[in-house]
């Protein structure tokens, strides 16, 4: 089951601390097709008070206008952005897919080479896979922030090539991340805009200097996704089963740790 959109999980300081981690982003996005609402994303990332750990949590739904999909992926990388695990889900309410993940920089016995490890179960079917990576790889929904600690962060007119695993696919992509050379304003704010290839997909977001995403949309599909000021403005119409939040993220996201609530 292919991800329906990239633009999404490439996402990616002031906060409160919630189950002794600091939240350094949190919101919902609204998500439209042809201008018509079809669902809703909350994204969290957040640093392990005690690890030192980057965490990336987020929770896809669609199911306006003929579609039917979830999605959720947590993504846990070490100080460096170096990956440490993931868990993805995906189901359309006929087929469900999860993959969770490991990763092996140091290599075991006479095998030296970096690998990730992964149990994917595709409709009640197990199977368990290995697939060699180098010790530059980093998890794709930590693009923003690996940039951030690049030589050239994320300034104007800049591109970054890079090879990061597509969690959706348990697999290793090349891709690029190009920043225009003109900033976007909107009211009195200023952003950037990234466009981005990666996995077959090309797409672009509204970033702001903190590696935040405020917008983002896939021409092929034409699927937008903007950040707003309250879940219930993305979630309008849109039923989520009791606990959902809880399970994914631990408590029910506010939404209020980006430009808006700071």
């Amino acid at each position: 089951m292919k991800k329906i959109f990239n633009l999404f999980f490439m996402v990616a300081l002031i906060s409160p601390l919630v189950a002794n981690a600091e939240i350094l982003f949190e919101g919902y996005y609204k998500v439209t097709q042809a201008k018509k609402h079809i669902g809703f994303v909350v994204q969290r990332n957040e640093i392990d008070a005690k690890t030192k750990n980057f965490k990336t949590t987020s929770f896809l739904k669609l199911s306006k206008n003929g579609f039917d999909m979830t999605e959720s992926l947590t993504g846990v990388s070490d100080a460096d952005l170096k990956p440490v695990s993931y868990s993805y889900l995906a189901t359309d309410g006929a087929k469900t897919k999860t993959i969770d993940a490991t990763f092996n920089f140091k290599g075991k016995g006479t095998d030296k080479e970096p690998k990730m490890s992964a149990l994917i179960t595709e409709n009640g079917e197990k199977k368990k896979k290995d697939k060699k990576i180098t010790k530059d790889t980093f998890l794709s929904s930590a693009l923003y922030y690996f940039m951030l600690k690049s030589k050239s962060g994320i300034k104007v007119d800049t591109k970054y090539d890079f090879s990061a695993v597509a969690e959706e696919m348990f697999d290793v992509a090349k891709g690029s991340s190009r920043i225009e050379k003109k900033f976007v304003t909107q009211g009195p704010l200023q952003f950037m805009r990234s466009q981005n290839k990666f996995a077959g997909s090309t797409y672009s977001n509204l970033l702001n200097d903190r590696g935040e995403v405020i917008s983002g949309d896939t021409p092929a599909t034409g699927i937008e996704l903007t950040l707003v000021q309250n879940s219930a403005e993305a979630t309008e119409g849109i039923k989520v089963t009791p606990g959902t939040f809880e399970k994914i993220f631990g408590d029910v996201p506010a939404g209020k740790i980006n430009i808006y609530g700071r």
